[in-house]
């Protein structure tokens, strides 16, 4: 029997078949290198490298730096597929895709430090800034602080990292983003969770290094999005950027759907029943049914919403609240919707599932702790909605 969820060779441009093609060559070795960066916690060498070599740690960067400019739902595609085989690497490369993207609307000078030499930069982010200081110096400032949940960290290159900028005293100080070259920083090993283990999203650490003004840009610039002189990946401002969070979620979820229909394709029998195999099941067969239709409604919300930031930026308009929230409430809904398959799916496979052999019980942890990563948190993006669609614009979160 062959399953198959929706979305999965949707239309989609030769770019991202392209990088799809890609992802799914390195997956053998990626699915063998995922043990290793589980108990690491961090990315293989082996595993950074074929990514590197596939070109997915450039799909961010602007064409003309010769990088893939790709787009959201692109990016979302390439995230899922290599989700299938890591969920892990495809976080790292979803978190260097939207920081490149923040990146793409800095100014010329500051891009051509980063991809002069070439297109394949990871890079980490992580604009929270409760962690760190600044202070004035000739040409920019002087960092100092701490960057924790910095995810792909010991692949990046670079760093996009929150601080305050120096201010009057008794005044709450304005943010910014800077960009810093991760051979100025240290990394703290903090990582150390039940799932998404080989992201290794350890913490940056700054003490007291240089940022010059051309790798600053404040914080209420970037949450408007970019120029209209920009090219339309960048500017997307980055409360619509956090859908592609639900990528790598896709993927596992797809994942754990062909390991599951292996399982009952390969007629197991049902325990404690009178079924010869699961596939006899009505109970089985409706949990499929649910589990199936879950999956293609979190594509379909991911995919509708990628295609109308990617539209709206083209166009150049500015998207309303409601429709900012709307995105918001569509990652939201798709992150729920995954989770609740995934727990559908190990409900039919049994016990068996929980094997520490078995690849589908680390889908389950990377999926539950991905899944309530702050850009994916469904009750926040039900308040935002919700509150929009009522007229009510005092903010709940500070990026939508």
């Amino acid at each position: 029997m062959v399953t198959m969820t929706s979305g999965e060779h949707g239309s989609s441009t030769d770019t991202t078949r392209r990088l799809v093609l890609a992802a799914r060559e390195i997956a053998p070795l990626l699915r063998r290198e995922a043990d290793a960066a589980e108990r690491d916690n961090r990315l293989t060498a082996e595993a950074e490298l074929a990514l590197r070599g596939a070109g997915l740690f450039s799909l961010g960067v602007p064409k003309r730096f010769g990088g893939h400019e790709l787009s959201p739902v692109g990016s979302i595609e390439v995230a899922a597929e290599l989700a299938q085989a890591c969920p892990s690497s495809a976080w790292v490369v979803m978190v260097s895709y939207i920081t490149q993207q923040v990146t793409g609307s800095f100014g010329e000078r500051a891009l051509r430090e980063l991809w002069d030499g070439g297109p394949e930069v990871p890079m980490s982010g992580v604009f929270a800034s409760a962690q760190a200081t600044s202070a004035p110096a000739e040409g920019g400032l002087l960092v100092t602080g701490s960057w924790p949940w910095a995810s792909g960290s010991h692949q990046a290159d670079w760093a996009l990292v929150g601080v305050p900028l120096t201010g009057d005293p008794g005044v709450a100080p304005e943010r910014a983003l800077a960009l810093v070259p991760t051979s100025a920083l240290t990394i703290e090993k903090t990582w150390d969770m039940a799932g998404m283990r080989g992201t290794g999203s350890d913490t940056l650490v700054a003490d007291g290094v240089f940022v010059p003004h051309h790798r600053l840009r404040g914080f209420a610039d970037v949450l408007r999005g970019g120029t209209p002189s920009e090219q339309p990946l960048y500017r997307i401002p980055p409360g619509s950027m956090m859908l592609m969070s639900a990528g790598p979620l896709l993927g596992i979820a797809r994942a754990v759907m062909r390991l599951t229909m292996e399982v009952v394709d390969g007629g197991k029998p049902m325990a404690l029943s009178l079924h010869a195999r699961l596939a006899d099941s009505p109970s089985v067969q409706a949990s499929l049914a649910e589990a199936a239709t879950l999956i293609d409604s979190a594509d379909l919300h991911l995919r509708r919403s990628a295609e109308f930031i990617a539209k709206a930026a083209a166009s150049g308009t500015t998207p309303t609240l409601v429709e900012r929230a709307r995105v918001r409430m569509d990652a939201g809904h798709a992150s729920a919707s995954l989770r609740q398959a995934v727990q559908t799916l190990l409900s039919v496979s049994g016990a068996g599932s929980f094997s520490l052999g078995r690849t589908v019980q680390r889908h389950w942890r990377d999926l539950e702790t991905a899944s309530r990563h702050p850009s994916l948190n469904s009750g926040l993006a039900k308040e935002i909605y919700g509150r929009a669609l009522v007229g009510d614009a005092r903010p709940v979160s500070p990026i939508v």
